[in-house]
């Protein structure tokens, strides 16, 4: 009894992270009229991950759909070439904050710390 006790601990300990959920830091500068930041939704299509991406820079920017790859608490995508935004994502999740950096394809990069949340939007 408590061999098995042991071995379903350790098979729920291996449980995979659940990834999917918003993660934002998107707001609103009043002073300037602005909406700031990055905004990323995860969802699960029965085959794999997909996201919704939204980079606002004054603006709120148009939505982008990246296929999401995941390892663990690890998070990658690539930005479209038709996106303003082309590039990629590197990242991790840990506590319910994606923590990593965009290097987009005009040569920038910008690091960010989104946590998991309501939408700007919501």
């Amino acid at each position: 009894m408590g061999v098995s006790l042991v071995l379903s601990r350790s098979i729920l300990a291996q449980k995979p992270p659940r990834i999917t959920g918003t993660y934002t830091d998107m707001h609103y500068v009043q002073e300037a009229g602005d909406v700031l930041g990055c905004e990323l939704k995860i969802v699960f299509t029965g085959n794999a991950y997909q996201g919704a991406l939204q980079i606002a820079e004054g603006v709120p920017g148009d939505l982008v759909l990246v296929n999401i790859e995941s390892k663990g608490t690890e998070v990658n995508f690539v930005i479209p070439e038709s996106a303003a935004y082309a590039g990629r994502f590197h990242g991790s999740i840990e506590n319910g904050v994606l923590v990593g950096e965009f290097r987009f394809k005009d040569g920038g990069s910008e690091k960010v710390k989104l946590r998991k949340g309501k939408s700007y939007w919501d």
